[in-house]
């Protein structure tokens, strides 16, 4: 297992990062618990294996109907492209409960787009959730739900890794 201890750039280890999820769980949860329909959206990369996460707590602690979708934008140059989602639930998304989940938020520029998009959809509500929050705002965004809030330098990268044959770990280099 990597710690901190024996990885001083580990913000966020295997044990913290499970902790998290089972947190932003219960929250969105305890938030939205009469919501007619909850609609997870990841933004595709690590957001999806973390909303995957999200939602199979939020099936094991309620009885709700948990919908998930993967949004697919281009993170660099948003406007120049396609912004899609898969599967397609776009009319799903009218008058529903919608939690937009990504892994880290930087400058809000990803998540604004992929809000601009949803709202396109006419939910009842959206809301933000990512497991790392770097607070280094340039558009007026913030995270309903978060793993972690730490102030980092420009020069900081964060770095999460949820899939693959390693263990989950969040990484500030």
């Amino acid at each position: 297992m990597t710690t901190s201890v024996d990885n001083p750039n580990v913000i966020l280890d295997a044990a913290r990062i499970r902790r998290s999820v089972q947190r932003i769980a219960r929250q969105i949860h305890e938030d939205f618990h009469s919501a007619d329909q909850l609609v997870l959206v990841a933004v595709d990369g690590q957001g999806t294996v973390l909303a995957d996460r999200i939602a199979a707590e939020l099936v094991a602690i309620s009885d709700g109907n948990v919908l998930s979708s993967v949004l697919s934008i281009h993170k660099d140059e948003p406007l120049q492209h396609e912004i899609s989602m898969s599967p397609d639930v776009g009319e799903q998304l009218r008058g529903a409960t919608v939690v937009v989940v990504d892994d880290v938020l930087n400058s809000g520029r990803t998540l604004l787009y992929a809000v601009r998009h949803i709202l396109g959809f006419a939910p009842r509500c959206v809301a933000a959730c990512v497991l790392v929050d770097r607070i280094h705002r340039r558009f007026p965004i913030r995270a309903d739900y978060v793993g972690l809030s730490l102030s980092t330098t420009f020069q900081s990268h964060i770095t999460v890794k949820l899939s693959g044959d390693e263990e989950d770990v969040a990484l500030l280099s």
